[in-house]
């Protein structure tokens, strides 16, 4: 499946944790209005792993919006940090907490929380939202582990599971109209998840009124189509958009055009409800391998600009006003894209046509001047170097810039480039930073990252603190430790091992896309 996404660029609840044997970690119990929870002990920090945030969406709830979970009577031991949402697992970019080979459960709506014992009470809460694809990734992962952040930090950390692939994110609307708004079922899960988060987080130790949303490529995507509900301030209080933004939440039109195929196979609701979830992933994957262009299928899940739940493109919705109050960090890594070479070696010779499929139409006539001003940038670049460059650009970076900007009228707002790379490895990928900013120094998905530590570990190790505490920082009172962006300067931190401030970096080439407004992701199939 991962050479799929490579191509990018060429009421009944099953509570068996509440019967738990296993000892109650002194101390860490937290008494919520849903029941009792109690967790393991670690030095000054409680964790609590595997706590329903919703009802299992098994059944008759199979492809409808998330309900509340149910309450329960005696004490939940939190302990279970193996739930996964159903998947094909892809143990080359993903940490999964076991060796399943399908992961099957539906009932996987779970959240996992990391909170300092004693002291204050109304500690800043950091809620992540992980990435993969909206097909791959879970909660549970070991690089994902809230220890760091929530010691070095003093905050309270909660990762969450989300429903995936065609369970989460399925526009089921044109079969049966009792399911519109289906193929935004993952996002909603989200907001029930941040719904829980305010609603119970107070009894963990932390401060409802201060949750920092933390999002990476598809959370970030994910995160970014909240900010574009209404009042997303409900939510939180401030976010981090790490590597995505809105611009690649798709148009309801290009929803509609890549779900037609899928939904002239599935036939009925019914059919689909029928089939158990191994046949769902089956078709799943089945569904992917027959889209027209791999970037197509890359991008076939996730959030899309419905006009109901997301209700416009986030650059309009962040320009007008309604995202205001809310603090902002956005970044993205130097080589983003280069990460897909690890699956396939060919993305690194991506074709100018090839790139054809991505490059926005309304800028056609202006492509041949961009690809030489790119390219006398680079006099020494391939064909494949130019057109990842130009493709990073469109994707990651420029959009950051565009929203940075934008939200710095309504709220701090806050601009990064990852520069850090492996000294043998692709440069400084999608996902490097991860590791960085939970302080885990787990490099899946990253090759040479692990070489790198063995051999750099005081210097890696020094960078890693230095994130942590600028995220935290950021999460307690909205400063990260550099300066807001704003326009002409665009400040923006430079993540390396010697970290710095540059101001207007590759300025040029961000101008090149003025023209062009980078609302909601578009693409040119075939045929149109």
């Amino acid at each position: 499946m991962k050479r799929i996404l490579a191509a990018v660029v060429v009421a009944a609840l099953s509570l068996t944790g509440c019967t738990s044997m296993e000892p109650t970690a002194a101390g860490c119990v937290a008494d919520t209005s849903v029941g009792e929870i109690s967790g393991t002990s670690a030095g000054k920090l409680c964790t609590y792993k595997g706590i329903p945030y919703a009802a299992p969406p098994t059944g008759d709830r199979r492809f409808r919006p998330p309900q509340p979970a149910p309450p329960w009577e005696d004490t939940l031991r939190a302990t279970d940090g193996s739930r996964v949402c159903p998947q094909f697992p892809d143990r080359s970019s993903e940490d999964y907490p076991d060796s399943r080979k399908v992961y099957a459960d539906e009932d996987c709506l779970y959240l996992n929380v990391w909170a300092p014992r004693g002291g204050s009470a109304r500690r800043p809460v950091i809620v992540f939202v992980h990435g993969g694809a909206a097909i791959f990734g879970n909660a549970n992962e070991a690089r994902y582990d809230g220890t760091t952040l929530a010691t070095r930090g003093d905050a309270v950390v909660v990762t969450i599971n989300y429903r995936l692939g065609i369970l989460g994110w399925s526009e089921l609307g044109d079969l049966d109209p009792a399911y519109r708004g289906s193929g935004n079922n993952g996002l909603r899960d989200q907001i029930a998840a941040f719904t829980w988060v305010r609603q119970h987080i107070a009894d963990f130790g932390g401060d409802p009124g201060n949750v920092t949303a933390v999002g990476e490529s598809e959370g970030a995507f994910s995160l970014s189509a909240l900010l574009a509900t209404d009042h997303p301030q409900r939510l939180f209080r401030r976010v981090v958009l790490e590597s995505g933004s809105g611009y690649m939440d798709r148009s309801a039109a290009l929803e509609k055009e890549l779900t037609a195929p899928f939904l002239s196979v599935a036939k009925s609701v019914a059919a689909l409800k029928s089939m158990t979830t191994t046949q769902l992933l089956t078709l799943q994957e089945k569904t992917l391998e027959s889209l027209p262009g791999a970037f197509t299928r890359a991008v076939y899940f996730g959030a899309y600009v419905d006009g109901n739940l997301v209700k416009a493109p986030l650059i309009q919705r962040v320009r007008a006003g309604y995202a205001r109050g809310i603090d902002l960090i956005t970044g993205t890594n130097r080589d983003e894209l280069r990460y897909f070479a690890q699956f396939d070696p060919s993305v690194l010779r991506l074709s100018q046509p090839q790139y054809g499929l991505l490059f926005p139409a309304p800028l056609a006539s202006r492509r041949s001047a961009m690809v030489g001003a790119y390219a006398a940038a680079r006099p020494h670049a391939s064909e494949g170097d130019i057109a990842l460059a130009m493709a990073n650009d469109q994707t990651m970076r420029v959009p950051a810039t565009r929203l940075a900007a934008a939200q710095s009228r309504w709220a701090r707002s806050y601009l990064y480039q990852f520069d850090w790379a492996p000294a043998k490895g692709l440069g400084a990928i999608h996902t490097a930073e991860l590791p960085f900013v939970f302080g885990t120094l787990r490099f899946t998905g990253i090759p040479g990252g692990a070489e790198s530590l063995s051999t750099d570990r005081a210097r890696m190790t020094a960078l890693s603190g230095r994130m942590v505490t600028a995220w935290t920082s950021f999460a307690r009172n909205g400063n990260p430790g550099w300066p807001a962006y704003r326009t002409p300067a665009r400040a923006t931190m430079v993540w390396n091992l010697t970290p710095k401030v540059a101001y207007a970096p590759n300025d040029a080439e961000r101008a090149l896309w003025d023209p062009y407004d980078f609302a909601a992701l578009d693409i040119n199939l075939p045929g149109r």
